[in-house]
């Protein structure tokens, strides 16, 4: 039965049996139904219910499983890919946002960015080709990817490599991207910086970020 079928009909039950405790009719809305929820009454409960003819034979009490309604998440990014880590990586994000642990998602989600415009310099400048391809991302010294200002610059830069419609999105991912990695600095390396409520991931324009990237990788 559904919860709102049990408590109509127990409401109604009450009235009839004015002096038992609500917990007390929910016994007796259980034995007309062949259950009981003897063992959750408290002794006060008890003395309140009427003398009814029971029936020495012990009752089975089935507990109806819940239904499993699905777990709805909200979509912070919506990005597809085949790749196992990056699918990870999204799919953490929109679970984070969507449990309201807005820090982590708003930290979460420069990983994100800053690794795709990682990915759409490799794609296009493969390190095999080159010494110099590898520097547009690569820290060759310090043996590490460099620091996002650094990548959006270089990407900037190249602009003229791509052909203009992606030239024209470059510029502006590269306009949003830099206000974005500064506002994301702060929140990664302060104390002082949480992300309580969502509308500040409204000013981030992410869904824009997101989309510009995939029309510069097709």
């Amino acid at each position: 039965m559904e919860k709102s079928t049990v408590r109509q009909a127990i409401s109604k039950l009450k009235q009839k049996n004015a002096r038992c405790t609500l917990n007390a009719v929910a016994q007796i809305y259980a034995m007309a139904n062949g259950l009981t929820v003897m063992q959750q009454l408290s002794q006060a409960d008890k003395i309140t219910l009427p003398h009814i003819e029971q029936s020495k034979e012990k009752i089975k009490v089935v507990v109806k499983p819940k239904q499993n309604q699905g777990e709805k998440i909200r979509v912070l990014i919506n990005y597809d890919s085949e790749d196992y880590f990056i699918k990870g990586h999204i799919k953490e994000l929109n679970r984070a946002y969507t449990y309201k642990c807005y820090t982590g998602a708003y930290i979460l989600s420069r990983k994100i960015i800053e690794n795709l415009i990682i990915d759409i310099l490799q794609k296009h400048y493969p390190s095999s080709e080159s010494l110099e391809n590898k520097a547009l991302y690569w820290d060759i010294s310090q043996r590490r990817f460099k620091d996002f200002s650094i990548i959006l610059k270089n990407l900037l830069d190249k602009k003229d490599d791509f052909e203009p419609s992606k030239s024209k999105a470059i510029e502006r991912l590269y306009q949003l991207a830099k206000k974005y990695k500064e506002e994301a600095n702060d929140k990664t390396h302060s104390w002082y910086h949480l992300v309580l409520n969502a509308t500040e991931f409204d000013e981030l324009r992410l869904e824009d970020m997101i989309e510009l990237i995939k029309k510069i990788e097709t």
